[in-house]
């Protein structure tokens, strides 16, 4: 059975006299969390998060080099496996794409990914790091994106009633979507034996995230966080107290949210009728047009899709030979992940695409399963953290559907800390 932290117990060392064993102490210490390769990863998230510097690049490359450093071997996973399939597919139809060097282009930035999330894997290997990475993360997040729409809120320095940020946090659809992956940590370390002032941080965490959603007016993101809630309700333990939280954060929006968001919502009443989508807003007519370009692209290049990186170009060109697309005009976005991996890749990539995520999942559900019957207490808490990731991973699955969450690196980065966090290891030392 794994010890705790600090924990001491017996174990056999060796010969004592003839026929017996000696008995002697093996204490668990934790070793100290920062490393090259995490240092790597809180420099990555800085520069992720802010956009100040232009050095992911080399955080990558010198968080990789740690690991070489490591006196441990490098792991792997089936997520990561996935995703070089769907590299490998996706430089397989490069020479057949629209245009060779923006697929290229576009693949290099898909393998830079794949480079950081074996990193986080590979650098994340005990509790300590685990939570280090953690509140690193969250603490960028809320110290600029949240910050950022908090300010702009109180400002009133709104897009057509909707608040954001800047960079890759500027649309609202794409922040209220990545919102939710730091919602799921808040959750993960209210669930944890952190001290008191880091599960204060979180639960703030908890009850102002869904408010950001809200003031973004992401349909999309409103939907995921319903659904998320509605996922740990169904499967949590504290069911009583993310009750209140929704209560909470319900009283809270009816206090402080403009009159736009309440009148958003009211006009999702006309999405169940194509004939009534001018009725909601432009944005959701221009969203269905949109989705029939694509799925025309996809008609027509159902295998191998146009090349990773060319949908945009190709979009351009298929809107131009139709009166009744004249509303999606230009190198549009599909809004939609599956859409896009779809036509971009064909049948094959968006299956391998699908993959790296449902093995992340299935790998969290296993590990939960495996701790069911359970009742030691750190194991609730690794039940627990299985919960609030496959929560987040449910939550994305639905934001998917209304933006091109692929292009961004968070997913990526919930993957591989999710894997991470399940396997992480409490470092040995033998007592003499």
């Amino acid at each position: 059975m794994p010890t705790a932290v600090g924990e001491t117990r017996v174990v056999q060392t060796g010969p004592a006299r003839a026929g017996m064993r000696q008995m002697r102490p093996q204490t668990i210490v934790a070793k100290s969390a920062w490393t090259i390769s995490t240092a790597s990863i809180i420099v990555y998230l800085f520069v992720v998060h802010s956009s100040k510097i232009n050095l992911a690049s080399v955080a990558i490359g010198i968080g990789l080099f740690g690991t070489l450093l490591q006196d441990r071997p490098w792991r792997s996973s089936p997520s990561l496996s996935w995703f070089a399939a769907f590299l490998a597919w996706s430089i397989i139809t490069v020479p057949g794409s629209v245009n060779t060097s923006d697929s290229f282009d576009a693949w290099i930035d898909m393998v830079k990914l794949l480079l950081i999330m074996f990193l986080m894997v590979n650098a994340v290997r005990s509790p300590r790091q685990h939570r280090l990475i953690t509140l690193a993360w969250l603490g960028m997040f809320a110290f600029y994106p949240v910050r950022g729409i908090l300010v702009n809120f109180l400002n009133g320095n709104a897009t057509f009633g909707r608040y954001a940020w800047n960079f890759a946090f500027s649309n609202p659809n794409d922040f209220a979507a990545l919102s939710l992956i730091p919602f799921a940590m808040s959750l993960e370390r209210l669930r944890s034996t952190d001290k008191k002032w880091v599960r204060v941080c979180a639960l703030a965490g908890m009850l102002s995230i869904p408010f950001i959603i809200l003031i973004t007016q992401s349909r999309g993101g409103e939907l995921g966080l319903a659904i998320m809630f509605l996922y740990l309700l169904a499967r949590s333990r504290y069911r009583v107290k993310l009750a209140i939280t929704a209560g909470v954060v319900a009283v809270g929006g009816l206090m402080f949210a403009p009159q736009s968001v309440w009148d958003r919502i009211k006009g999702m009443t006309y999405l169940t009728s194509v004939e009534t989508l001018g009725q909601s807003d432009s944005s959701a007519e221009q969203r269905y047009v949109i989705m029939q370009v694509a799925q025309a692209i996809v008609a027509d290049n159902p295998v191998s899709g146009v090349g990773i990186g060319n949908y945009g170009n190709v979009h351009e060109v298929y809107a131009r030979n139709r009166p009744e697309w004249a509303m999606a005009s230009g190198p549009r976005d599909t809004h939609n992940t599956y859409l896009h991996v779809l036509a971009e890749t064909g049948v094959v990539g968006l299956a391998l695409f699908l993959m790296i995520f449902v093995s992340a999942y299935w790998e969290l559900a296993k590990k939960a399963r495996s701790l069911k019957r359970s009742n030691s207490p750190g194991d609730r808490v690794i039940r627990d953290r299985c919960q609030a990731y496959q929560a987040a991973f449910v939550g994305l699955t639905v934001c998917s559907i209304f933006g091109s969450l692929h292009v961004f690196v968070f997913p990526y980065l919930l993957v591989a800390i999710a894997i991470a966090s399940i396997r992480l290891q409490t470092p040995v030392t033998r007592v003499a």
